[in-house]
């Protein structure tokens, strides 16, 4: 059906959820757009809102429906397609779009316009086509080609259809209340079955590059590919699930870094303001699911201008580490410091040799922007001192090294307005490594010091022993993330450290499995390479056991070993 028609009639229907009722602006520049593409608009809304925030919506439509989340966005479309299936019909097309992705990137206006002169029945923005059935439980073994549902457009002929109506009116919501029933048996399979009623459909988005006839290439190519769909196939948009990919999915395909760097074309050519990006990112997201999403590791790169923002505060309290600090103290080019402690010995030591030791009420921090923590009262008390002394160089290369090298931390907390936290990488020697394995650890990071915004500081927060990881768990509070850095000196030796123990944890589980099928194999080597941080030796296996349990599939794997064992 192509649309001849001087004045293209649209209907626009909204689909809206926010587990707190929030309205953000990339909704609002969403709607904008779409307003200008339609003649009217209706709003669903399938979480509560105030009337602060329905106010938002009145700028828009006076058609608003609030409804509980019951079948997600199919059951929000047949509670309206059952309301106004009539209205439907005065319309020469009809946009179905919900808020799971930020854009357009380009107008719903000119997208529209784009796709009327396509003899088509129905089209979207992009598409999956035949693939393996990853799910397991589809009635053709297969997954049918298809549009993506969170934007999906029908014309006038298809309103009226048959097809299309007995679909809706059949649709029962009771048997659609999860995410997979939604997707298996509805987003998947609507496409094909009005196809199968005689409908044509394309996509807005050219994926022709991406249709392979062997079902076992195609896959889902906003997930894995939209750095490559925005660059070189205008693709108008990125779905807000791709910035927090479980990194065991996000490198199924690739190396993880394609949310990131989407995110950077689009700021870099102005696609659109990421501000609005980064303001709902922070919001609903965990600050470790944005690290690892988003791969916010940086190298700092230092600068020689003198930096007069920050403060870096040492807290101290053993007087067994005092040596390190007093030749710190002695030698360093850093021009603002301070010192705490309450131990008399570590105030006198200090005190023969100039330096002045404060209490925290006597350190002003209120004049700076970026505060330096450093304590000492995690270093773990090894026989051989050799270790807390290779620690605290890590932490001092890492975390402070130089005052050029600050003043390239606080220009990274500059570029980087989101991030209210930086840490300073763990060390991986002795038994420093069991930090990995501690079930406190949120975002693996060196628990003897960190750098934040000035809004952050908490006193009740810095002095317990594990603050850093309480600083994680914090910031969502600020709407902050949390970023990790490192010394470019420091940089090779660490990957090369990281790189020898995923070697070994994977030699260790070979060793260990060595009558498990594949299967097994595979599945034990993902467990290794999302953690990345197994070290060969005596408590690889205390560790797994660990790791397993956390994970809740300590059982799972422990029967299957047991059986495994017993067919020998």
């Amino acid at each position: 059906m192509i649309l001849n028609k001087k004045q293209i009639k649209r209907l626009g229907i909204f689909v809206f959820y926010d587990k707190d009722g929030i309205v953000d602006d990339y909704v609002l520049f969403m709607l904008n757009s779409l307003k200008d593409a339609t003649e009217d608009i209706i709003i669903v809304s399938n979480s509560k809102i105030s009337d602060t925030e329905k106010k938002k919506f009145l700028a828009f439509t006076n058609k608003i429906k609030i409804r509980q989340n019951v079948g997600l966005d199919a059951g929000a479309f047949k509670d309206i397609f059952d309301e106004y299936k009539e209205f439907f019909k005065e319309f020469d097309e009809l946009i179905l779009l919900n808020d799971t992705f930020y854009g357009p990137f380009t107008s719903f206006k000119k997208i529209c316009k784009s796709m009327e002169k396509k003899d088509i029945d129905f089209w979207g923005l992009t598409a999956n086509y035949d693939s393996v059935d990853g799910y397991g439980n589809l009635p053709d073994k297969m997954i049918h080609s298809h549009i993506q549902t969170f934007f999906i457009v029908f014309r006038n002929n298809i309103l009226k259809s048959s097809a299309f109506i007995k679909y809706w009116e059949k649709y029962n919501i009771k048997k659609m209340q999860n995410f997979l029933d939604v997707v298996t048996k509805h987003e998947i399979a609507f496409t094909y079955y009005l196809e199968q009623a005689g409908f044509k459909w394309d996509t807005y988005t050219n994926l022709a590059n991406y249709h392979s006839k062997n079902i076992k290439e195609n896959y889902n190519v906003y997930a894995y590919d939209s750095y490559n769909l925005i660059k070189n196939y205008n693709c108008p948009f990125i779905k807000r699930k791709n910035f927090v990919f479980e990194k065991k999915d996000a490198i199924y395909l690739t190396n993880g870094s394609d949310a990131k760097k989407s995110l950077d074309y689009i700021e870099s050519n102005k696609l659109y303001d990421s501000n609005m990006i980064w303001k709902n990112l922070v919001r609903i997201y965990q600050p470790e699911e944005l690290y690892f999403g988003l791969n916010l590791n940086f190298m700092v790169k230092e600068k020689k201008y003198t930096e007069k923002k920050f403060i870096l505060l040492f807290i101290l309290q053993n007087e067994k580490y005092l040596k390190y600090y007093k030749k710190f103290f002695q030698t360093t080019d850093i021009n603002n410091f301070c010192i705490i402690s309450s131990n008399k010995k570590i105030k006198a030591d200090l005190a023969k040799i100039g330096i002045k030791v404060v209490t925290k009420q006597k350190c002003n921090v209120k004049n700076y922007e970026y505060i330096g923590i450093i304590k000492d009262t995690y270093f773990h008390n090894l026989e051989i001192p050799l270790a807390y002394e290779n620690n605290w160089n890590h932490l001092k290369t890492n975390g402070f090294a130089s005052q050029s090298y600050i003043n390239g931390i606080v220009e990274l907390f500059k570029k980087n307005q989101y991030i209210g936290l930086i840490l300073i990488p763990p060390s991986i020697l002795g038994e420093y490594f069991a930090n990995y394995a501690s079930k406190e650890t949120i975002i693996p990071a060196n628990e003897n010091g960190c750098w934040i915004k000035r809004e952050l500081l908490d006193w009740n927060i810095i002095e317990q022993d594990n603050f850093v990881q309480e600083y994680i768990i914090k910031i969502k509070e600020k709407n902050k993330m949390v970023g990790r850095i490192y010394n470019e000196t420091e940089g090779s030796n660490f990957l090369s450290n990281q790189d020898y123990i995923i070697y070994q944890t994977y030699q260790n589980l070979r060793k260990n499995h060595l009558s498990i099928p594949t299967t097994f194999n595979n599945a034990l080597y993902n467990i290794s390479h999302t953690i990345c941080v197994v070290s060969g030796g005596s408590k690889i296996r205390s560790f797994l056991i660990i790791l397993l349990k956390k994970l809740n599939l300590y059982n799972f794997f422990k029967s299957i070993r047991d059986k495994l064992k017993n067919r020998k």
